[in-house]
């Protein structure tokens, strides 16, 4: 029994023990570039809707990961990003444009599995992001002029200025978006890696306020919700943990 039990543990250790000298703590810096997208647009009220137009947005994060061994671990991240959404059309013979620009405090945690050699690792992350409002504006142009016009939406007592440029109270103070990242990790010297890769999200919640969740040109409303895709790149330096 003795020697049944001495074989355990020593089977045990040599298992357990490089995995144990593979863990590993980092911290990092990341910046992303990306494409944005609000699904359902809301044009509060107003007649007509407007073509999509592609935008680009951008953020940056600080973070820290803890590796488990070679293969799982987690990430957390602070970051901010720039969403929204351009718009253009034609409408009865007069053009218009409108930017809307919505940043967010991103708060990610991301199961990470990594797999490859030494040097190069290929990873996935996926995990929920909440996005914290921070401000929202936009630019509504009518023939290249802001358009100030006033417009009262359907059951609103009072009018609303079209083209108002300060926008936050239209939109919810958080959002709760799913996301996934997928790239490689290059290890260039012993505690410093480099990572490059792709990152999509998709928000669950309507980002509009309740009282700006107004129906569309045939009457009914669809919620709005968050999108975006792009690239990451980061640099993040390692502290060893157990012994490596």
């Amino acid at each position: 029994m003795k020697k049944t039990l001495t074989a355990v543990l020593v089977f045990l250790m040599m298992t357990t023990g490089p995995l144990l000298a593979q863990k590993r703590l980092y911290f990092g810096l990341s910046g992303t570039g990306l494409s944005s997208v609000i699904v359902n647009q809301n044009n509060y009220g107003l007649p007509f809707e407007m073509d999509y137009v592609l935008t680009f947005g951008g953020g940056g994060n600080a973070n820290i990961g803890f590796d488990f061994n070679s293969h799982i671990g987690l990430k957390l991240e602070i970051g901010w990003a720039k969403l929204g959404q351009k718009y253009e059309d034609v409408h009865q013979d007069t053009s218009y444009t409108r930017n809307v620009k919505i940043n967010y405090l991103q708060i990610p945690l991301l199961f990470k599995f990594r797999t490859g050699g030494d040097v190069a690792k290929f990873y996935i992350m996926t995990g929920p992001q909440l996005n914290i409002l921070v401000s929202a504006s936009q630019e509504y142009l009518k023939h290249e002029n802001i358009w100030d016009e006033n417009y009262t939406p359907g059951g609103w007592t009072k009018p609303i200025v079209i083209g108002e440029s300060t926008i936050t109270n239209r939109y919810n103070s958080m959002d709760i978006m799913a996301r996934i990242d997928f790239g490689v990790d290059i290890q260039i010297i012993p505690n410093l890696f480099l990572n490059a890769g792709m990152t999509m999200a998709y928000g669950f919640l309507d980002i509009n306020a309740p009282d700006w969740q107004m129906t569309n040109k045939d009457g009914n409303y669809n919620p709005s919700h968050n999108a975006y895709g792009g690239l990451t790149f980061g640099i993040n330096y390692v502290l060893p943990v157990g012994g490596k």
